[in-house]
């Protein structure tokens, strides 16, 4: 067999392919220069660095689109670990505190919320002091700031009691009690979670009552807001476990409100407002302030509610104003109480039928 010449690599080439290749090769210009202010990711080990030295930029488009960049990277906590050692925690200080760009000071304060829910993050924002340079926040113009801020510290002091110490020892409690009177309705579900995080503390306990707490709770109890209403009976329950908290509530008409909260629409409203009343009603001027408050009633009604939490506060609340001979004589004359009961003893949730049975014992005691 006769061996075929193999071809010349151009043969059977077109014009158009040479002309392809020609430009291919060809010599080209020297690139354009880069958009400063669209910020690029920087390889390895420079990513983070590299990222807070452009937050630190002096232009401000540059400034605001890091900032930007830098809360999408908070989702990731090599991130905020990497940016921490770089030094983020006291440039976003700085910024929310003071800077005059209300964008830069949202952005910043929206870092900061995001990395309070990182472990890292939060050694930082201790050992940085960062609760209480931030303070100056809470008065900020721009909402979206102080809003930031306050979800920043929320997050940061529901890990442990170092954090909430730091907080009270900057004096927070104080000017969370006016402020919590005083914010958009927005923002004060906010500032009644940070004051319930700092009365945790027996200072920021006693600064808080000092600051007539118990008064701004009870007063928000009206709020036509169901977040308000909700965290403010959820406050107002954890301060009433102190004695004088308890007394302040009563005098303030607390016991009242909260009865009235009994048959909010909102479950979350009628649980806490239920748990305040347990809270209230250890002592023995509660047990009497329910008969003329009209509470009786509602708590005979919410043995029946769909929710768990609901029932399980009423069942500790009845245990306590059975005592009161004029109580349990309106709960003995139910025809749903004492049937209810021993519905819940009998039934497969354990919690309930433990604090039914002391419902029950305390409803059919005699003298």
């Amino acid at each position: 067999w006769r061996q075929r010449r193999a071809l010349p690599p151009s043969a059977g080439r077109t014009p158009r392919d040479a002309m392809s290749q020609i430009q291919n090769h060809e010599a080209k210009l020297n690139p354009v220069e880069r958009d400063e202010t669209i910020i690029v990711e920087a390889f390895g080990a420079r990513k983070c660095p590299k990222l807070v030295e452009q937050v630190q930029s002096e232009k401000l488009a540059v400034k605001r689109n890091a900032l930007s960049v830098l809360c999408g990277e908070f989702s990731n906590p090599m991130s905020i670990r990497g940016c921490v050692e770089a030094g983020i925690m006291q440039v976003l200080c700085d910024y929310i505190a003071g800077d005059a760009d209300d964008l830069t000071r949202e952005r910043a304060s929206r870092a900061l919320a995001l990395a309070a829910w990182d472990a890292n993050g939060r050694v930082a924002m201790l050992d940085e002091g960062v609760a209480a340079k931030v303070m100056p926040a809470l008065d900020d113009a721009v909402v979206v700031v102080r809003r930031n801020v306050l979800e920043a510290l929320v997050n940061y002091s529901c890990a442990t009691i170092r954090e909430v110490r730091s907080i009270v020892g900057a004096g927070y409690p104080t000017t969370l009690v006016a402020k919590a009177a005083s914010e958009v309705d927005e923002v004060q579900p906010l500032v009644l979670k940070l004051l319930y995080n700092c009365i945790k503390d027996e200072t920021g306990l006693a600064d808080a009552l000092g600051a007539s707490a118990v008064e701004t709770c009870i007063s928000l109890l009206d709020s036509g807001s169901t977040e308000v209403r909700k965290e403010s009976a959820t406050t107002l329950s954890f301060l009433c476990f102190a004695e004088m908290a308890k007394m302040n509530a009563i005098q303030g008409g607390g016991v009242a409100k909260l009865s009235s909260l009994l048959t909010d629409e909102a479950w979350e409203v009628r649980a806490a407002a239920a748990g305040a009343l347990m809270a209230v009603t250890t002592t023995d001027p509660g047990k009497k302030a329910i008969v003329p408050a009209n509470g009786v009633e509602p708590l005979i009604n919410l043995l029946q509610d769909e929710q768990r939490l609901v029932k399980l506060n009423v069942l500790k609340t009845m245990a306590n104003v059975a005592v009161n001979p004029d109580v349990r004589e309106q709960l003995k004359m139910s025809e749903s109480v004492l049937p209810t009961l021993s519905t819940l003893i009998e039934g497969e949730d354990t919690l309930l039928a433990k604090h039914a049975t002391i419902a029950k014992a305390a409803v059919l005691w005699e003298p």
